[in-house]
């Protein structure tokens, strides 16, 4: 009887353990919500084609881009320039008509900018974005946040800073993102210039975009906060093309004075837009890197038949590297949603939707917007740019009055957004709703 017993017994171990290990297994290999980051052990290292903890665990990246916030951008932007130069919005034009503002000083547009970016995202964004389930936020940022006039502005990193504390303080990582370098790397209005293509060609820009990575490793050596350091964002070979190896002979450049400063951090490479455009890996000799790709598909394939070509092209190309989906959106459209939150489990890839808050004043009223943000995908009339989207009118700091502008960016905060499907969908994936 006893031995009956202790079979029975040993029998139910077994079915209970053999039950858990298939829940863990379906959760992990599915739907599965980033677990709670404890920051004290937890360097990420790239090996092979997966990411790792500090702790030797394999960890997959689940988060949001906080654009609009260091750098605004002319369509999603609280900011307007009114008939100053072109009239559009770009972080180089907007300090120059604020410049130009007689009704400002300079120490005022400083100011200034400095209680848009405290009011945009706050403590409070940190928290949501860890109450749903995400495991990091990415940065985008530009040397004109940490420099004035050449130079590192005083407390340059404060307002990186207390980002990084945020999110340490959330259970959060945080992937460091120049969006801008000096000159502009792509000529497009979100490195904050789009009047310039002078990075790669002029050698005051490369010194000084090399040097301004120097600071950025030396500041957050130690930091395991930090990610990893995205050296630069959708770097083009020329306005409007794709790739190139002038890229990638700079992106070489600004690995090294990283790695002068910082051997522990993951970096980032991007390959705009397609993996065969990306560098020979072994040709550099890079190491602890991981190959990142944007992924907005406005082209006639399905989103699976579109992210199986990115595979397929990383293993032609031999990266052997984890694949980072730095930006990427499907939109208003939820199966499109779904397609990407499954595939991107199945094979392992971290992410970082585009983006966690927008002001749609703009593509949902302007003409030359609505036509370029809200008809890219047929039937998709509900863009979800952002996991929440403010709507409010914007102000022209080429003329408002410091209170008119103060005013305005003061109330660009997240209190003040409408939720999107964007979070609806997000919530549920990483709740699990929404596993096979």
């Amino acid at each position: 009887m006893a031995a009956i017993i202790m079979l029975c017994a040993v029998g139910a171990i077994i079915v209970i353990t053999a039950a858990l290990c298939l829940y863990f297994l379906y959760k992990d290999g599915n739907c599965a919500a980033p677990q709670h980051i404890d920051h004290a052990n937890s360097f990420i290292q790239a090996r092979g084609t997966a990411l790792y903890d500090g702790e030797g665990n394999i960890i997959q990246l689940k988060g949001v881009n906080l654009g609009n916030w260091f750098i605004q951008e002319p369509w999603m932007s609280v900011a307007d320039v009114g008939r100053f130069d072109t009239g559009v919005y770009t972080q180089r034009r907007g300090r120059e008509a604020m410049k130009a503002n007689p009704a400002l000083t300079d120490g005022q547009a400083d100011e200034l900018e400095q209680i848009y970016i405290q009011s945009y995202i706050d403590e409070r964004d940190f928290k949501t974005i860890a109450d749903l389930g995400m495991n990091v936020v990415r940065i985008p940022f530009s040397y004109m946040n940490l420099e004035k006039d050449g130079r590192l502005r005083d407390g340059a990193f404060d307002a990186l800073d207390r980002a990084v504390e945020l999110c340490r303080k959330n259970g959060l990582y945080a992937i460091l993102d120049l969006h801008g370098g000096h000159g502009s790397q792509n000529m497009d209005h979100h490195s904050g210039d789009d009047a310039h293509f002078d990075l790669y060609f002029n050698e005051n820009n490369r010194r000084a975009t090399v040097e301004l990575w120097k600071q950025i490793a030396r500041h957050y050596r130690g930091n395991r906060t930090v990610a990893g350091y995205d050296l630069l964002n959708e770097p083009r070979r020329k306005p409007h093309r794709y790739g190139g190896r002038i890229n990638f002979d700079y992106y070489d450049a600004l690995y090294r004075a990283v790695r002068a400063e910082d051997p522990d951090h993951l970096i980032f490479i991007e390959c705009f837009s397609f993996p065969v455009n990306g560098a020979r890996i072994k040709k550099y000799g890079w190491k602890n890197i991981c190959m990142e790709y944007h992924i907005y598909n406005l082209t006639p394939f399905s989103q699976k038949t579109c992210l199986n070509m990115y595979r397929m092209m990383h293993n032609f190309m031999a990266h052997k590297t984890p694949i980072f989906i730095g930006e990427w959106n499907a939109y208003g459209r939820e199966k499109d949603w779904l397609t990407y939150f499954k595939y991107f489990d199945k094979m392992g890839w971290s992410f970082c939707s585009w983006t966690y808050k927008t002001n749609a004043y703009k593509y949902r009223r302007d003409k030359k917007f609505k036509n370029l943000y809200v008809r890219t995908h047929k039937g998709s009339e509900n863009l979800n740019w952002g996991m929440f989207e403010l709507d409010m009118p914007t102000v022209d700091i080429s003329s408002a009055t410091y209170e008119e502008i103060s005013k305005a960016y003061r109330a660009a905060k997240t209190g003040n957004a409408e939720r999107s499907d964007a979070c609806k969908f997000w919530r549920d994936y990483l709740n699990g709703q929404h596993c096979d």
